[in-house]
């Protein structure tokens, strides 16, 4: 009993999992008088594994559909039956028919296309009655760009005249109506070019063309099989770019047109090495990637976009032209004298220093003559200065003691031309050791250029003992 139960619940669950199912149906087309029924041989099968009952119908309520046998089928066999449609309330003229075959009880379904052509069931009506035949083609790849040619092969089947055959061309991307006439038994070849917007999007598209003949308050339509065909897709993003320049700018338009017939994302890249990114900016605003700015651009089919990339230099120029100036007004003003004062330890006594050496060096780097030079240097009060001209060119011009103040030294020079180069010194003896350093003050020098009294300051020497 257990084992039973298992088995049933495992195929009550395959019964109502999903199921794949094929119907075929042999021939896909019939020949019928009005009064007739066509009769078609149909093929089922499933991979159930019980069996399935199947259901048949149409949605065109002007036919009648009927199996000959109930449409069960039994897991891993094919039923063979047979399939009657019969015209209800239609004219002649050739139609296809939508055929359903449903899985009871599921909503899985299969529809196919059955081709019907209706004839008179009357001799005497055979000549009057409108009978058209038709074969139509196209090239199973469609430019848009380029249209679309179709083929149409016309036959009337009888000895009447039809001055009005309208052809209706239907599909997603197209809606055409085209007239021609007919005469008695005539043949005859259409060539009809359907124009389609240049960017229609690539797809799959089945082309339905119907031949309707009006008669009094009668219309008899003929349907012709449905035509596969693809629209193709073409075109890419195309970038053009101006630009105008003035002093030390360029501002770049970049124009991207998107030519196909469908959605495209441009990427577009300038080089900008680090520094260049500074003076590069950019409507809209780019992705900085090293090496590079990019813009990833979307265009629907036949839109353009621009892109607006200034290049500023002049920051630079201004940047250039403040540091030359900065430059001429630093060597037009800066004191044409330098002086630089160092000291050295002559002596020492138990650790502390005793006398020292003061060596100061004047220099006129500028390019006229300094006149009325006076160099004037003050040594600290403990310490007394000693004038020794034997290691010096030009002995002090004065040496004034100060109690409080210490002792000036003074050098009065008359001149000094471009370029030359003085070097003053004298010793200083200090009155105590001085243990670990002292710092010394600076020396001015007061000279007379073009007229104009100038003054420069030395460093402030600092010495200390090892």
């Amino acid at each position: 009993m257990r084992r039973v139960f298992v088995v049933v619940l495992l195929l009550m669950v395959l019964s109502v999992s999903a199921i794949e199912f094929e119907v075929s149906i042999f021939p896909s087309e019939r020949r019928i008088k009005l009064n007739e029924s066509a009769s078609f041989e149909i093929e089922i099968e499933h991979d159930s594994v019980v069996d399935e009952i199947f259901e048949v119908f149409s949605n065109d309520v002007t036919w009648d559909i009927r199996a000959e046998d109930s449409l069960t089928v039994s897991p891993g066999k094919k039923l063979k039956t047979n399939l009657f449609i019969r015209p209800l309330n239609v004219n002649p003229g050739a139609y296809n028919i939508p055929v359903t075959f449903k899985r009871t009880g599921s909503n899985e379904q299969e529809r196919l296309l059955v081709y019907i052509e209706l004839v008179s069931p009357y001799p005497d009506d055979a000549t009057y009655l409108p009978a058209v035949r038709g074969i139509a083609t196209v090239e199973p790849k469609v430019d848009p760009r380029e249209g679309m040619t179709i083929k149409l092969s016309l036959e009337n089947q009888n000895q009447r005249i039809l001055n009005k055959v309208d052809v209706k061309v239907r599909s997603v991307v197209i809606n055409k109506d085209y007239t021609t006439s007919l005469g008695p038994l005539e043949k005859k070849t259409l060539t009809f070019i359907a124009e389609l917007d240049p960017v229609t999007p690539p797809q799959k598209d089945a082309l339905q063309i119907s031949i309707i003949v009006s008669e009094k308050e009668k219309a008899y339509q003929f349907d012709l099989f449905p035509l596969q065909y693809e629209v193709i897709s073409y075109g890419a993003v195309v970038p053009s770019v101006s630009d105008e320049r003035s002093f030390l700018k360029r501002v770049e338009t970049v124009t991207l047109t998107n030519n196909a017939n469908k959605k495209l994302t441009h990427v577009y890249r300038v080089p900008a090495w680090f520094a260049k990114k500074w003076f590069i900016s950019a409507s809209p605003s780019p992705v900085k990637e090293p090496g590079e700015l990019v813009w990833e651009v979307p265009l629907n089919a036949g839109i353009s976009s621009k892109i607006l990339i200034t290049y500023n230099y002049r920051p630079l120029f201004w940047i250039f032209l403040i540091v030359v100036v900065i430059l001429i007004a630093y060597f037009n003003f800066r004191t044409p004298i330098v002086v630089r004062k160092r000291a050295t330890v002559v002596s020492t006594h138990e650790g502390g220093i005793t006398e020292l050496k003061v060596v100061i060096e004047l220099i006129n780097r500028g390019r006229k003559i300094a006149h009325n030079v006076k160099v004037m240097d003050l040594a600290p009060r403990l310490a007394d200065v000693i004038q020794d001209t034997r290691e010096t060119i030009l002995a002090p011009s004065k040496v004034i003691p100060h109690e409080q103040r210490g002792t000036l030294v003074r050098w009065d020079i008359d001149m000094m031309e471009q370029k030359e180069h003085r070097i003053l010194m004298y010793k200083l003896r200090t009155r105590l050791g001085i243990i670990g350093g002292l710092s010394l003050p600076v020396t001015a020098v007061h000279f007379v250029v073009d007229g104009h009294e100038r003054e420069a300051v030395s460093n402030k020497p600092e010495i200390k003992q090892r």
